[in-house]
């Protein structure tokens, strides 16, 4: 009977969660097509008389197309405020009376809002996928390569302070294995325990094995954190110096928010961090006295023995934190590197800033897979909302930055085909057991 309970309030709870991923992905996805314009759009600015009828606020119209210097703007559909001859302020269809516009005009080019001296045109999606620069994006996706090669290499770092010795192939070929189950078959069974059954079953090490992969995770996101803060950082003091010298604009207050929340989290790991390493804090806190009182499993308690071997490994932990941020990097300016295609006109601080925000905000267990509705939106309020780019451009950034890894997560599939890694069961999660015999690690 209690086995049908806890089963009944498993299903209860995963269909839960699962509504939420769902509506998360729909209310994050309308708040970001909404804002798309699949056509050509111009501004006829505020104050345009357009027959006999004065617009008072700005109108944002369908650009269909030239006949010799006379743009054809569409009206079809679309409300707008103006005053009538006879002063009478109307906000409605353009086509309706008391308006009577034609649902097509005629306009000449001095209709139309410019800037810079520049007709503004506020483009489409079709205009950006037919006219994108491919180049840049094919140099960014060559560019995403790099971090597998760079994330294996920290890993075997990490492995090595265990005393577990596997090639560097074979690392590669877990890394690709286990991010093609994180993006493919996304669920209870993630691509880091993938990567944790089979390399215990390739060592006999099952716990050392999935410390070093849990912990080449944290260190992971605290360089993808360190890659944003820096960027956020920078970027502020630029935009400070540019002020100060009557240039550009003054400092982003999201920016600001942004590093304020980087450091604030680093502030606390590093807190958490000194003071699980620190055998006497941990003596002085009784964090030991408890840890052996409370039942835990046994997994648990080796796992934490595990983890302290690096507290003698400082210049190991060095390399693989900077590894990290070096592989982190990789992402924004790949990122930066699609902008360039879509034609957006956003720093590139602002990449190296709130790319990482996204992507880990895209990573948190409640978002949708591959942060469906979720990176889409706020790379549209960090480049679209803040006055940088358009929608449209901000929706192709987002898809480039999804799919552009995605790519070479699939190079996993060959390997998993190949060399028959096939998904685990969830009873084989029973193998993270500690290893019989297993010694405490050297440097304790």
């Amino acid at each position: 009977m209690m086995d049908q309970n806890n089963h009944r309030r498993h299903r209860v709870r995963k269909w839960l969660t699962t509504t939420l991923k769902v509506l998360i992905a729909v209310a994050g996805l309308w708040y970001v097509i909404s804002r798309i314009s699949w056509s050509d759009r111009v501004i006829i600015p505020g104050g345009m008389v357009i027959r006999n009828a004065a617009l008072v606020h700005p109108a944002v119209v369908e650009l269909l197309g030239w006949r010799g210097k006379l743009a054809r703007v569409r009206f079809k559909n679309q409300t707008i405020t103006v005053r009538l001859p006879s002063g009478r302020v109307v906000r409605g269809l353009a086509t309706r009376a008391p308006i009577d516009f034609p649902p097509v005009l005629l306009l000449p080019r001095n209709y139309l809002a410019h800037s810079g001296g520049k007709l503004e045109i506020k483009f489409g999606l079709e205009h950006l996928l037919t006219t994108a620069n491919p180049w840049p994006l094919v140099a960014a996706l060559l560019l995403l390569g790099l971090p597998f090669l760079i994330t294996t290499w920290r890993w075997r770092k990490l492995m090595a302070v265990q005393g577990l010795k596997l090639p560097y192939g074979k690392c590669l070929t877990l890394t690709f294995v286990g991010q093609f189950y994180s993006t493919f078959l996304p669920g209870t069974t993630s691509g880091d325990v993938v990567k944790i059954i089979y390399t215990g079953r390739i060592t006999g090490q099952k716990t050392k094995s999935a410390v070093t992969v849990l912990l080449d995770r944290v260190i992971g996101l605290v360089g993808l954190m360190i890659v944003g803060g820096l960027a956020a950082g920078g970027q502020l003091l630029v935009d400070m110096a540019q002020h100060r010298a009557g240039v550009g604009r003054a400092e982003d207050p999201l920016l600001l928010h942004v590093l304020g929340l980087i450091v604030l989290l680093l502030l606390a790991l590093g807190a958490g961090a000194t003071v699980y390493f620190s055998s006497r804090l941990r003596r002085w806190l009784g964090m030991d006295a408890l840890l052996a009182r409370l039942p835990l499993p046994e997994f648990i308690k080796h796992a934490d023995r595990t983890l302290r071997a690096y507290r003698g490994h400082k210049g190991v932990l060095a390399a693989t934190l900077l590894a990290s941020m070096v592989s982190q990097a990789l992402l924004p300016l790949a990122g930066w590197l699609a902008g360039q295609s879509f034609g957006m006109r956003a720093p590139f601080g602002f990449y190296m800033a709130y790319v990482p925000v996204a992507v880990l905000a895209s990573s948190l267990p409640i978002v949708p897979p591959q942060g469906l509705g979720v990176l889409d939106a706020l790379i549209l309020h960090f480049f679209v909302i803040r006055g940088v780019d358009t929608a449209s451009q901000a929706f192709a950034l987002a898809q480039a930055i999804r799919f552009m890894p995605i790519f070479w997560n699939m190079l996993g599939a060959y390997w998993v085909v190949h060399d028959h890694y096939s998904r685990p069961h969830l009873e084989s999660l029973q193998e993270l057991a500690p290893e019989n015999g297993a010694a405490a690690p050297a440097g304790m």
